[in-house]
């Protein structure tokens, strides 16, 4: 529960929305279909069987103004209610924690970082990282030497920043031997990166990951990996070397993309895809192999 209730009067005031029916304490956040007495909901269609429930609860729901509120409830007139709950949450409930360095955190004395940062338990920070201000880092993560992450970026736990990759050759007597990574990895600003997620550092140039991009949890990024600015790359996908993917794709869960290939800005890539050739810009594509379905 929040500490100090805020009220529907406030959360109007800061969503710069028009506030109908009485002045209510919001204490905690719910979901439509669970009613619960001076909490917060959403609701997107206007006609959802839902609002019934809510019938003499003294909630507050944040919807579209042609939603009728049921009889006891207050109303915040939203054209984008999800986005907007989602800010409420992230201004008004969501936990804090103060900046620190945590004890058992390792860091190299030429890794340079910013101020306001917070760095987990038996998190190592090796030489040559830059760490900007008013980011996070979980526990048990490694970020690796020639890395640099940008401000206000989140990083998960149990995650790997900077890897040596998987490049290989074989010798002259046909036995594998690993080619050296000794490039860089670069993450923009107001980034976040999950937990038990890699992603490695260039061969000899780098591996770049724009601004506001969010990679979620058990994803495995490679070498010289290019990731345009805004785009979402969902879990237990894997990006081989070299791909290029632009600004605001969406990549969906357990996507495999091969070395080489090249995604469009603004393209979406259903779940469970395999991309084995370019696909261009503004579009869906599905299946194994992967083919567009239609425009996005």
């Amino acid at each position: 529960m929040a500490q100090v209730p805020i009220s529907s009067a406030q959360i109007a005031e800061f969503l710069n929305c028009k506030h109908l029916g009485e002045v209510l304490p919001a204490v905690w956040a719910t979901t439509l279909d669970t009613p619960v007495e001076h909490h917060l909901a959403f609701c997107i269609d206007p006609g959802s069987e839902y609002l019934k429930t809510w019938n003499g609860f003294a909630g507050i729901l944040i919807g579209p103004t042609a939603m009728n509120a049921p009889e006891g409830c207050t109303h915040l007139a939203s054209e984008h209610p999800r986005r907007d709950f989602g800010r409420v949450l992230q201004k008004f409930f969501a936990p804090t924690v103060a900046p620190g360095i945590s004890q058992n955190a390792v860091i190299h004395p030429t890794a340079v970082i910013g101020s306001d940062v917070t760095i987990g338990h038996n998190t190592v920070i090796e030489e040559d990282v830059v760490i900007g201000s008013n980011v996070t880092i979980g526990n048990n993560t490694t970020v690796l030497a020639r890395t640099q992450v940008g401000d206000r970026s989140i990083v998960g736990s149990n995650t790997v920043l900077g890897s040596l990759g998987f490049g290989l050759e074989k010798d002259e007597l046909g036995n594998w031997i690993r080619i050296p990574h000794i490039g860089r990895l670069e993450i923009g600003s107001d980034v976040e990166i999950g937990s038990s997620t890699v992603i490695a550092r260039g061969t000899i140039g780098e591996t770049k990951i724009g601004n506001h991009c969010k990679i979620d949890d058990n994803v495995f990024i490679a070498h010289n990996v290019l990731v345009g600015e805004n785009t979402v790359i969902i879990a237990n996908s894997e990006v081989s070397g070299s791909v290029k993917i632009g600004r605001d794709a969406w990549i969906a869960p357990a996507v495999t993309i091969i070395e080489g290939v090249s995604i469009g800005d603004n393209a979406l890539i259903g779940i469970g895809s395999v991309v084995i050739r370019d696909i261009e810009a503004n579009v869906v594509a599905v299946g194994n192999p992967a083919r567009v379905l239609r425009d996005r």
